[in-house]
Parts: C-alpha cells; structure tokens; sequence
C-alpha cells in the first residue's frame, strides 16, 4: 500500500531520530494509517488491566473462549444445555435468553482459533470506526437475526436450534469490509473480494445438508452488517421519521460558540509540535494508550497533510 502523505509526515517529525526509535515509531505510524486514521470520538476502552486497554471487541472474544471450554465440560459431564441454544419454540414461551446464550456455546477444534482472531481483528476495527455505541447497536442487531430468521420460518423451524459463533464472525468481517472494501490483503486481494469469497464458501457449506436455517442466518447476519455500515455513512437515506423513532439518538444540545480566528491559527500551528510525543507515546505504550484528545490531534495532522498534497 502506498501512503504519500505519511512519507511527507516520516521525514518532517522521525528523520532526526535515533535508528531504533525512528523504526519503532514509523512501524506505528503506518499501523495508524493502514485503514485512514478514522476513529470515532466515542471509541474508548470500556475498563483498565493495569496500562492496557479493555474494548468491547475483546470481552466479547473472552467470552466465547470461556463459552467454548463451558461446552467442553458440559458434553464430558453429559449435561443438557440445549435450554442454552436458540429453539423459535421455547423462545416464543419465555426462554427470552436464548439470543445471548447460543453464541456462547463452542465447540472445541482448530478452527476455533480462525474465528476468534477474524472476530478480534475485524471487530477491533469496527469498534475503532462506529464508537462504542454504535458497536454495540451493531453487535445487538445482529443478535436479533437468529431470532427474527427462525420465526419467520414458522413451522419448519420449530425443530431448528441455533448455537455457535460463526455467523456473527462472518458478520463482523462483512462489517469490516464494507468500511474498507479497497484494502489488499496479502499485497493482491481485496478486502471486499475477501469477504464475497467467505460468504460464498460459507453459504456452501450448509447447502448439501440442506440447513436453510443456518444459511438464512448467515446471510441475514451478512447483509444487516453491511446495511448498518452504509446508513452509518450515510449512503443509505433514512427517512426522518426513522430518526424520531430512535430511542438511542443524541439529543440536540445549543451551545454558544465565540468565533476566535487568533486561537484557531495558532492550533493549527501547535498540531504539528504535539504529534511527536503523540507518536512516542504509541511505540513505547501501543495505539490503545492514546487518549480521545490525542486522537484527534493526530487526526487533525493527517488531514492537513493530505490538503497540502492536494
């Protein structure tokens, strides 16, 4: 991949730098600038371990490990947690907890590890782009399609049980790829290509056992990721009818604003000056060590450099 406006950036803020450090940091400064920079004001860590960094992605990853060796236990000790799993009957007479409980249940094999780290690492780019709170929208939606999939099946389903972690991996990954369908992976596919390819294998998969139910899912898991992308960007129109019905959307808020021409050049002076600590700071303590107002500097230092290659 070519950055030019990062070459620009390397040799005004790292050329005088010792070898070592200098490597360290451009090493992070390109990891920053592999999928454009684009972090959303909401993205923080939920929690702390010591100085590292607890997001939403990675609870949710130690959770389908504990899940997977749960499920291990469960079959040596020949014990029932098929209230666990998603039935359309037993959910439609109360077992309302069956949405959140069936990703939980793993079973245990090589593969679970290639979908544990497709999960953790389009998830973290996901969560990085949305937020928190549209992460978790997202991640709540698509918890609702095995539901939603199954009742609409009616009768046929009433025999289907639902359970595993697979569909929502998938989901994520499409998630991931239509934020940033151009990206090449392995220096000569796309990224978008990529996840057309696991959709088509994945849908494979289920055809000759003639699993409508998991298919159903994983296509609806599919395309909701790729429908919530797109209306986050805005290349979808919503009705503002939608927009009303929201519960979760922010409320207005005035606030008075003095215009101040003389700050405004002299932040526009000091952005340069703090990107250095800024990238210290990444090759001695990681990306995650950044706080919001960091992120926006750096930020703000790309996007007056890419106007400047213009």
């Amino acid at each position: 991949m070519n950055f030019p406006c990062f070459r620009g950036f390397s040799k005004k803020f790292l050329g005088a730098r010792p070898p070592e450090l200098g490597c360290a940091t451009r090493r992070a400064a390109v990891y920053l600038s592999m999928f454009g920079v684009t972090t959303s004001d909401d993205y923080r860590p939920v929690a702390w371990m010591g100085r590292y960094p607890v997001r939403v992605t990675s609870i949710i990853c130690a959770l389908f490990v504990l899940g997977m060796f749960a499920t291990v236990i469960a079959q040596t000790a020949g014990w029932d947690f098929s209230l666990l799993a998603f039935q359309s009957r037993a959910f439609l007479h109360g077992y309302l907890w069956q949405p959140f409980t069936c990703t939980l249940i793993q079973t245990a094999s090589f593969f679970f590890l290639f979908n544990i780290f497709f999960f953790y690492w389009s998830g973290n780019q996901v969560e990085q782009y949305l937020g928190v709170r549209r992460y978790l929208k997202l991640i709540g939606l698509l918890l609702l399609v095995p539901p939603l999939v199954f009742i609409a099946w009616g009768r046929m389903a009433t025999l289907w049980s639902y359970y595993g972690s697979y569909e929502l991996t998938v989901g994520m990954f499409i998630a991931f790829a239509t934020i940033y369908p151009n990206i090449e992976i392995f220096g000569w596919v796309s990224l978008k290509w990529l996840a057309f390819a696991g959709l088509i294998l994945g849908s494979m998969q289920y055809l000759p056992r003639h699993d409508w139910g998991y298919l159903t899912v994983l296509w609806g898991m599919c395309f909701t990721s790729f429908l919530f992308i797109r209306v986050v960007q805005e290349r979808v129109p919503v009705p503002a009818s939608f927009h009303r019905l929201n519960p979760f959307r922010k409320k207005p808020r005035l606030h008075v604003v003095q215009a101040s021409t003389a700050r405004r050049s002299a932040e526009s002076d000091d952005v340069y000056a703090s990107v250095d600590p800024i990238l210290d700071k990444i090759s001695k303590s990681g990306i995650g060590s950044l706080t919001a107002n960091e992120r926006k500097i750096l930020d703000r230092a790309r996007n007056q450099l890419l106007k400047k290659d213009t």
